[in-house]
């Protein structure tokens, strides 16, 4: 699993955080405050929807603790989700991913999803 950060220039205190194994196991993408603008998923890899879900919280349990967002990438498909206005967290942003909507889900994807996420 490789998971970077990298500086963006055409936001002010832009980051993009790649995270090439987003599975069930909740990911810290910023462990402050903060705002979201955008996200993108590669489920290229599965014959089957994922559904991550981003959570403002620093350490979420999956399947317990309810998401802020989910959103269904279906298989065998890359999506990007811009957030023009910014969506802001006030305590920490996390990631996983799973097979199944809602909050209980908690069965990680069959082949690796990859998520690049710009914050700042």
């Amino acid at each position: 699993m490789a998971i970077s950060t990298i500086t963006l220039a055409s936001i002010s205190g832009g980051l993009l955080h790649s995270n090439d194994d987003v599975d069930e196991t909740s990911d810290s993408v910023d462990s402050g405050a903060g705002t979201l603008w955008a996200i993108e998923v590669d489920n290229t890899g599965n014959a089957a929807v994922t559904f991550v879900k981003l959570y403002n919280n620093g350490a979420p349990t999956v399947g317990t603790t309810a998401p802020d967002f989910i959103f269904a990438v279906p298989a065998s498909v890359s999506r990007a989700i811009i957030f023009p206005q910014g969506f802001a967290y006030s305590t920490a942003l996390s990631i996983a991913a799973v097979t199944a909507a809602g909050t209980a889900g908690t069965t990680g994807p069959t082949s690796l999803v990859t998520a690049r996420v710009v914050y700042s």
